[in-house]
């Protein structure tokens, strides 16, 4: 294994280490106050989930697609969101521009392939074409269709911002809508985020899956590390520490460090002599839907973007990131494997539990759940959701 350095000062890779030897040492991780109690209704509320998709959503901004994913004039990508299936396109000044797939004539799906590279995309039901900025360009038969303003008939745009190496969408063509991913994540959170070099990473590989279950449910898989022993035990428990976590809110995302048992080995040393890169793996949390995982020598990246339309389908958007392209076939296999360990993971454990989960939290009489103490990142994220639609004007 290649180790990459962590991107952050020695006073915060210190912090890390001496927070894991505590943890340790002690048998403790870090808690929140009291045990939360949360309404399972969360998980299976139509009409909750409308309000997600139109007052959340439709107005925070997240991740659509890694840089690396467009990397050519004209290139493309077709993307699903909670509202809306958009087509993000590289333009010629270098910029992303984002459009609704759907034609302006009569509603059908403008784009049928997940990507590509055109400069005209033309609907296959009547002809009508448009170019790479969303433009009308023609109108088949126009002089029979009767008189249009093109410029009023362009494709409906979203607010697309690129930042940190990624392309972040709004999702929404309403108009009135804004995008600025600084403000968004906060000076502390935007800086760390700076500081990882996302920019400087390639997708190697980006993979969708539709489930049936509700989004906030695989969100709060990814922020518990209560449940490494007994969901993981064939795969990834032997090799983290279960239930031991270093929990830093940053405004209304987070960033988690959780231990490899590998740091086993530095245990007895003072923690700003540890190299501690390559025994921890920091988990960035980014509300509302999306974790960055920085493990030693990549990283993997998850959305969980609802369905439209129901309460419980989730597309679960999967990318690993690695500091340089796979050239040879000996890099591709090694990333590959990296992949098919992550699948095995997420397919064969956590969404069989989760799956589990769903259909048990339809049942009518089962009362609150409780996230422990131990749970603190559960809690952050539930307790946000909740103060965000006391006011959805405000979302701190």
């Amino acid at each position: 294994m290649v180790y990459t350095d962590l991107p952050y000062d020695e006073v915060t890779k210190t912090g890390f280490a001496r927070a894991m030897f505590d943890h340790l040492a002690e048998g403790t991780t870090d808690m929140a106050p009291e045990i939360l109690e949360v309404d399972p209704r969360v998980y299976t509320d139509p009409e909750l989930a409308a309000r997600e998709r139109a007052e959340l959503f439709g107005y925070v901004p997240i991740i659509a697609a890694h840089s690396t994913e467009l990397p050519g004039k004209n290139d493309f990508l077709t993307v699903q969101l909670p509202n809306n299936e958009v087509v993000l396109v590289r333009q010629a000044d270098g910029g992303v521009r984002g459009f609704v797939n759907t034609c302006r004539h009569r509603g059908a799906r403008l784009v049928p392939d997940d990507k590509g590279t055109k400069r005209i995309f033309s609907c296959r039901y009547h002809g009508w074409a448009y170019g790479s900025d969303g433009s009308l360009r023609s109108i088949a038969d126009e002089p029979t269709f009767g008189s249009v303003e093109r410029s009023c008939m362009s494709l409906l745009e979203i607010p697309v911002e690129e930042r940190h190496g990624f392309i972040w969408a709004v999702d929404s063509a309403a108009g009135d809508r804004k995008i600025d991913i600084a403000e968004w994540l906060g000076l502390e959170f935007d800086e760390s985020l700076a500081a990882m070099e996302m920019d400087k990473y390639t997708c190697h590989i980006a993979q969708n899956f539709d489930v049936d279950i509700n989004w906030k449910v695989l969100m709060d898989a990814f922020l518990d590390g209560y449940h490494i022993t007994s969901t993981h035990a064939g795969t990834v428990a032997p090799y983290f520490y279960n239930n031991a976590q270093a929990w830093e809110p940053m405004g209304r995302h987070g960033r988690m460090v959780t231990a490899r048992k590998s740091i086993d080995a530095v245990r007895g040393a003072a923690p700003e002599a540890v190299p501690i890169d390559r025994h921890i793996t920091v988990a960035h949390f980014l509300m509302p839907n999306m974790t960055v995982l920085r493990q030693p020598d990549h990283l993997e990246v998850l959305n969980f973007v609802p369905a439209p339309g129901t309460a419980v389908g989730t597309r679960m958007q999967m990318r690993l990131l690695t500091r340089e392209p796979a050239v040879t076939e000996e890099e591709k296999a090694r990333w590959d494997k990296n992949w098919s360990i992550l699948m095995a993971v997420l397919r064969d454990e956590d969404l069989v539990v989760n799956e589990g989960l769903q259909r048990a939290v339809a049942n009518t009489d089962i009362g609150p759940l409780h996230f422990g103490r131990n749970e603190i990142a559960n809690q952050h994220f539930h307790q946000w959701m909740a103060r965000a639609f006391e006011d959805p004007r405000r979302w701190g």
